[in-house]
């Protein structure tokens, strides 16, 4: 499914525009694309006319599609609210789109679009800070005491994942001074969306409104919230050397003040313990998304930013993991093996 992007005017409720620009890059050799019949069926899932849209720029290679959309009524031109559309996208409209090889797409001010793709290019790996958790590589037992000050909440070890470290900042530790650690699971297709744009509060809201996230890695690990992939062969050959399933978690920093609540477990393990180490009644988090439909990393008052992609690869389903015996019924005899190269 593709990338959705937006400009942050879209986003307001009060904000009406006469026109709106599209952006769409399209996986289809340029020579091969047939531009009126995805003009149709790009309109037909957004559910707009193509008698509204204007072709502003085509870009050769993987096509790379502008347009202008302006809602007309004769000579008269309707002010849009765009986000009524960009809410309208669903998982399911998505797919769609990903049936067009459509694997970006952007709404807004075109400019808007460069200057934010131009600060996620930006956005580098820290491999200084690269870590994989197990015994033999970077491991403790208990809560970690090494001095510096994560908030209230204990950090320990999450075994069995190796970490991809973000460079958020040049002081990042002084940034970050206070502020604790949590996970947020997420759907693969959702997964750059959310490093291109930021995180958007949950639409299930157990503990009410706000963004997700958990200190324990081990429950944002069930796929209710982190997705279970399994890794094709070609993949098997150029991405991961020897596993068979995959899964991406985000490692994130938050300031207690933005934590507005800390609740119980909400996928049913009632007495059953999930993690050793927190207790199962404190293990849900809802931090203030101050009302910001996306919490944008680059926000220097973002209530959470994203400080790293945690990564666990596996030889069998991770169901059959030790840690993992709280998702449910298991078949007997089964093992599982993490795999670190």
């Amino acid at each position: 499914m593709p990338l959705v992007s937006v400009s942050d005017d879209i986003l307001s409720n009060n904000l009406a525009l006469e026109s709106v620009s599209f952006k769409f890059v399209i996986d289809e050799n340029y020579n091969e694309f047939n531009i009126e019949n995805f003009l149709s069926k790009i309109c037909n899932i957004l559910n707009i006319s193509r008698n509204d849209i204007d072709i502003r720029k085509i870009q050769k290679g993987s096509v790379i599609l502008e347009l202008e959309f302006m809602k007309k009524f004769g000579s008269e031109i309707k002010k849009i609210k765009m986000k009524a559309i960009y809410h309208a996208i669903t998982d399911k409209l998505r797919e769609e789109m990903g049936k067009l090889k459509v694997f970006f797409m952007f709404m807004g001010d075109i400019l808007s679009c460069a200057n934010k793709t131009k600060i996620r290019n930006e956005i580098k790996l820290h491999p200084q800070y690269n870590r994989i958790y197990d015994r033999g590589h970077t491991y403790w037992t208990g809560a970690l005491q090494d001095g510096r000050d994560r908030g209230d909440s204990p950090y320990y070890c999450p075994v069995g994942w190796k970490r991809y470290s973000f460079h958020v900042c040049d002081n990042f530790h002084e940034k970050v001074k206070g502020w604790c650690i949590c996970y947020h699971g997420t759907k693969f297709s959702f997964g750059l969306s959310i490093l291109l744009s930021g995180l958007k509060p949950a639409a299930v809201i157990a503990h009410g409104q706000g963004i997700y996230a958990s200190p324990s890695i081990i429950y944002v690990s069930h796929p209710r919230y982190s997705e279970v992939r399994e890794i094709s062969l070609s993949e098997q050959s150029s991405f991961i050397k020897r596993g068979k399933y995959v899964q991406f978690v985000l490692e994130c920093r938050v300031h207690p003040k933005y934590r507005k609540v800390i609740g119980c477990e909400t996928l049913g393990a009632d007495n059953t313990i999930i993690d050793p180490n927190i207790n199962n009644k404190i293990i849900e988090w809802v931090i203030d998304n101050n009302n910001k439909d996306i919490v944008d990393f680059n926000d220097p008052d973002a209530s959470i930013i994203c400080s790293g992609l945690m990564m666990r690869v596996t030889d069998n389903h991770p169901m059959f993991l030790p840690e993992s015996h709280w998702w449910g019924q298991r078949a007997s005899g089964q093992k599982c093996n993490i795999i670190y190269d």
